[in-house]
């Protein structure tokens, strides 16, 4: 049990721990990381069917350890976004395309005019292929809830090291 002789000397114990703790967080955020990935593939495996893959599709439900200043983060890849996005919110959901009219600007939605004030004549696009609706599934929602509770454990005990480490 530490004894202070001054409130000063305990401020810079804590001004130690809280450096301490600095350098421990992202060490840390790596761990979560670690601990959670298994978990999050756990989740997709059982929203679509025994693999973190939907049948048919090349990618699978990838996540990937990104370190930041703050700590380490799961992302999806590049390649595995749109897999996330789908298997999360569904596929097809709501108007997303519509009807866009003659003459229609694609980036920027409106339509276009020629300098006498008709309609622009734009070329037609081959249409996109249709794979008809699914429903979400909650996925990533499911998934992040399995993490939450991993993360809880290695924080608190990368917490509990480093206050030992300082006031014991």
């Amino acid at each position: 049990m530490p004894t202070f002789r001054n409130v000063a000397e305990f401020r810079r114990a804590i001004d130690k721990m809280e450096a301490d703790l600095k350098k421990k967080h992202r060490e840390m955020g790596e761990q979560m990381a670690k601990k959670a990935r298994p978990e999050a593939y756990r989740a997709a495996a059982a929203d679509l069917g025994g693999d973190p893959k939907f049948s048919g599709w090349k990618p699978w439900l990838e996540l990937q350890i990104k370190a930041k200043p703050w700590g380490a983060v799961l992302f999806p890849t590049r390649s595995s976004a749109g897999p996330w996005t789908v298997a999360e919110s569904g596929r097809n959901q709501g108007n997303a395309s519509g009807f866009s009219g003659p003459g229609i600007n694609v980036r920027t939605g409106l339509t276009s005019r020629t300098k006498s004030g008709g309609i622009r004549k734009v070329r037609s696009r081959r249409a996109k292929r249709w794979n008809g609706y699914t429903a979400g599934k909650g996925t990533a929602t499911s998934a992040a809830a399995r993490m939450d509770g991993l993360s809880a454990d290695v924080a608190e005990k990368g917490l509990r090291v480093v206050i030992r480490r300082h006031l014991d």
